[in-house]
């Protein structure tokens, strides 16, 4: 699956559903389009580029998604949370680089690899290919 991205500016922006989780939060279905959903916004030039972003995880993949981002030169911005009562917790993670757009591509990809995986299972089969514009 290919992923199209919009432009917005002078930022490219690719969004990523989670629609291998079903969460409520404060009672209400919470779903791609009101943000359960990963993102990186991508400015610059292709071998001098800048990428900010967030990724919607669940709590047991913020560390491996650290561990992603770290080893393809990505810096962890912020881990936080949006609501309260959500079931299950969604954790959602900034993160900022730069260097060429396609190793920055790289980095976003290896995060979004990390979805899906370990104590919920439920892969992300849908998710595998490159993203392109």
């Amino acid at each position: 699956m290919k992923y199209k991205g919009v432009v917005n500016g002078p930022t490219y922006k690719y969004t990523v559903g989670r629609d291998d989780v079903q969460s409520l939060m404060m009672n209400t279905e919470m779903t791609a389009a009101i943000g359960l959903n990963s993102w990186a916004a991508f400015a610059g030039k292709q071998e001098d580029a800048h990428i900010a972003g967030d990724i919607a995880m669940l709590e047991h993949e913020v560390n491996p998604v650290i561990r992603a981002l770290r080893a393809h030169n990505l810096e962890v911005v912020a881990v936080h949370n949006h609501m309260l009562g959500d079931t299950p917790r969604i954790m959602f993670l900034h993160y900022y680089g730069r260097g060429s757009a396609a190793q920055l591509a790289t980095g976003f990809r290896a995060a979004l690899d990390q979805l899906g995986k370990g104590k919920r299972g439920g892969g992300r089969e849908g998710m595998r290919g490159e993203m392109k514009h």
